[in-house]
């Protein structure tokens, strides 16, 4: 580096203080895109601002509440400012570096979907967004995209229980949109190749048919019932399984008739890949077929009653209360609450620890009705502070 800086500074010291030194400092590292260095002189600022030592020490400052929320706030907005500048140098692991503290996700969201996801950066783009957190559903959507299915499943399985609840679902779209439309373009393909070699072995000039572009899977089940006939399948079958499970989830209706079809094809799928699943799901295909049946308004009694027969004759093993949970939350869904109230303070209230699949009593009743029976279940069981919860939200 020239001598020139050095000059320079020195006379703004001796001339002008100590702000302008910072302004000074703060300029040159700008014009040098020495962002790391920019973000010591912005916290020396921050410090200043509050009549603090420039210099951090082993000496702890002597702040007030009111000084120490300051000097946070200042040093986040130095952290938001340094990771932005870095973000638009193109150099994203060291801006993150600077924007996890500051925690904000919309921003974090719209840095990270500016950059370019080419073969140097999409490892380190989706272990920042999805791995660390930065912005988990567009991250797991580049990695179902670049690696595929199977990794897709590992890392929900793996990483979608640390974010909150809509993160994971919204994740469960993402690889349910993905399955859905590889099945599809496998089955197109299939059909196509089966059509074309029968117009070659009749030897005749048969043009083959191309399926509508916005044809849906139950358009090509009910137009080629015998697509699963002598046990062929198109997609990776434990992919086809793990997503049953996975997109339970899902709560829009574009969602949930995909998935209806999804487990519609396995039902058709010949037994040998018909795998098995756990409580209330053993019959994964058929199981799920009527739990997203009836949350789209299809046979919703008939589901009650089935899911309702597997809660009596399920053991409460070393699981705990899984089937029982999961009726009561599938009531609620169906928007019952009342009767999933019922059961919850019949079945499960004060007899087992809540696997956290029901929702929460006071979340679940939303009623009066629901309420009241609630609040008598917490009367009889001599809980004033449940019973006065209720009392409370009745207001």
């Amino acid at each position: 580096m020239s001598s020139i800086p050095f000059e320079e500074f020195s006379r703004v010291v001796t001339e002008s203080g100590v702000e302008a030194s910072l302004d000074f400092l703060e300029q040159h590292f700008r014009r040098e895109q020495d962002f790391f260095k920019l973000f010591e002189v912005l916290k020396m600022r921050c410090r200043y601002q509050l009549g603090l030592p420039l210099i951090y020490s082993k000496q702890p400052d002597d702040l007030n509440e009111t000084q120490q929320r300051q000097l946070e706030d200042s040093l986040l907005e130095a952290c938001r400012e340094i990771g932005i500048l870095f973000f638009k140098l193109g150099k994203f692991q060291e801006g993150w570096m600077y924007l996890q503290p500051v925690g904000d996700k919309e921003l974090n969201e719209k840095l990270i979907r500016k950059i370019e996801a080419d073969e140097e950066s999409i490892d380190a783009l989706i272990d920042m967004a999805v791995s660390q957190g930065a912005a988990p559903v567009y991250g797991y959507r580049l990695l179902l995209k670049n690696y595929g299915t199977c990794n897709g499943i590992t890392t929900f399985d793996t990483q979608a229980n640390r974010f909150d609840a809509e993160t994971q679902k919204k994740m469960a779209e993402e690889l349910l949109d993905h399955i859905y439309l590889e099945l599809i373009e496998n089955i197109k393909y299939a059909v196509e190749n089966a059509e074309a070699g029968s117009a070659v072995e009749n030897s005749e000039n048969v043009p083959v048919s191309q399926p509508e572009a916005d044809c849906r899977l139950a358009d090509w089940l009910q137009k080629y019932p015998d697509l699963t006939a002598g046990g062929a399948h198109h997609i990776d079958t434990t992919h086809l399984a793990s997503l049953m499970r996975i997109a339970r989830p899902v709560d829009n209706r574009e969602s949930l008739l995909k998935v209806s079809e999804l487990a519609e094809y396995g039902s058709r799928l010949h037994e040998d890949f018909r795998y098995p699943g756990n409580a209330p799901f053993e019959d994964t295909y058929h199981d799920h077929q009527l739990f997203y049946n009836a949350l789209l308004g299809k046979d919703v009694d008939t589901a009650i009653e089935h899911f309702l027969a597997k809660t009596v004759a399920s053991e409460s093993g070393q699981l705990g209360p899984v089937v029982e949970e999961t009726y009561v939350e599938f009531l609620s869904r169906l928007g019952k609450t009342t009767e999933a109230v019922e059961f919850l303070t019949e079945q499960l209230l004060g007899k087992f620890e809540s696997l956290g699949i029901a929702p929460p009593p006071f979340e679940l009743a939303d009623t009066p009705e629901s309420l009241g029976k609630l609040r008598d279940f917490y009367r009889s069981s001599d809980d004033l502070l449940g019973y006065a919860v209720c009392c409370l939200k009745a207001e």
